[in-house]
């Protein structure tokens, strides 16, 4: 915890200190801005303290079991260990508070001997924004009016005007409700891997796919199910085995865009299996407080190129400062 908290003060630091260059001022000014729009939307001033994204969700433990062979197609040295204990948060997206909405997240933190890998994850293969300005436009134009309500017209206005979000809420149709061992999860940055001749690094994306496969609750099971279903059925799910999740890479094909979080990659490409996620018990709600940086990487994984990681990892900086 004390090295997260460290993470964040240089991470704020080194955004905006004097000798801070001018792209980097202007990612801490993007990542300030869309803080400031995550309050205005999603702000409890009676828990100030409180998440202002994925602001509910849960705890549990379990490990990662790298494939024997994936050293012969990644260098990343923290899969040479047989097994890798991981912390792992499942949450619901924005400040949802009822499971039977739609997106949802997967945090995880790999606890090597040597190393360490924090992954943000979410159900959907692509992003709604390509860049900060849209990140940030997505978030305010949901913000109440003095009415108290939503500007409905305005939302439907910019979705259709602007392609990143029409085409996200085009992909949104097509995934429905699920109980989290069904449920896959998406790395949706594309992220540099060191080839195993250390001549070159490889572009690749990453999911989570379940074991027991994705599938959808129908409407009539989730008439049945109340708003906090997804915990008391991991509960039950996981008193008898853990969740399994096989992790993949998947290689860009020549088309595919890896400098925008909202290209969809589409048709067959060639994937690489990288081990499986158990998890094996719930742990609380201790991690809910933990700040979740994607930049914490492993030696051998190099961050995305697109407009937006590194305002994320700022934003994230920002708000889990507030929260201290």
């Amino acid at each position: 915890m004390l090295i997260k908290k460290n993470l964040g003060l240089v991470l704020i630091c080194c955004l905006a200190g004097n000798i801070a260059s001018a792209s980097e001022e202007k990612k801490l000014s993007d990542a300030q801005s869309i803080a400031d729009v995550f309050y205005r939307l999603n702000g409890n001033a009676v828990k100030p303290k409180q998440k202002i994204n994925h602001t509910k969700g849960f705890c549990a433990s379990g490990e990662f079991i790298p494939t024997k062979d994936i050293t012969s197609s990644i260098d990343v040295p923290l899969l040479f260990q047989e097994s890798i204990p991981v912390e792992i948060r499942y949450s619901l997206g924005g400040a949802q508070q009822d499971d039977k909405s739609k997106p949802r997240g997967m945090a995880l933190k790999f606890q090597g001997d040597k190393d360490t890998w924090t992954m943000v994850m979410l159900n959907s293969e692509i992003n709604f924004a390509k860049n900060p300005q849209e990140f940030e436009q997505f978030f305010a134009m949901r913000i109440p009016q003095e009415n108290g309500k939503q500007d409905i017209e305005k939302i439907k206005r910019l979705t259709q005007k602007v392609s990143s979000y029409r085409n996200f809420e085009a992909y949104m149709k097509n995934v429905g409700i699920s109980s989290l061992e069904h449920t896959g999860f998406y790395s949706i940055h594309t992220f540099w891997f060191q080839a195993p001749h250390k001549k070159s690094t490889i572009a690749a994306r990453w999911k989570f796919v379940p074991k027991d496969g994705i599938e959808y609750l129908s409407e009539q099971e989730l008439s049945k199910l109340g708003k906090d279903f997804l915990l008391s059925s991991f509960k039950s799910y996981t008193k008898n085995k853990p969740i399994e999740y096989d992790m993949y890479l998947i290689y860009p094909n020549k088309q595919d865009a890896t400098n925008d979080t909202t290209a969809l990659w589409k048709g067959a490409h060639k994937e690489t299996l990288v081990g499986t996620l158990k998890v094996q018990k719930y742990s609380g709600t201790k991690c809910n407080a933990e700040v979740y940086f994607p930049s914490d990487l492993p030696t051998g994984v190099q961050p995305p190129k697109d407009p937006l990681f590194d305002t994320r990892n700022a934003t994230y900086a920002i708000t889990f400062g507030k929260r201290q």
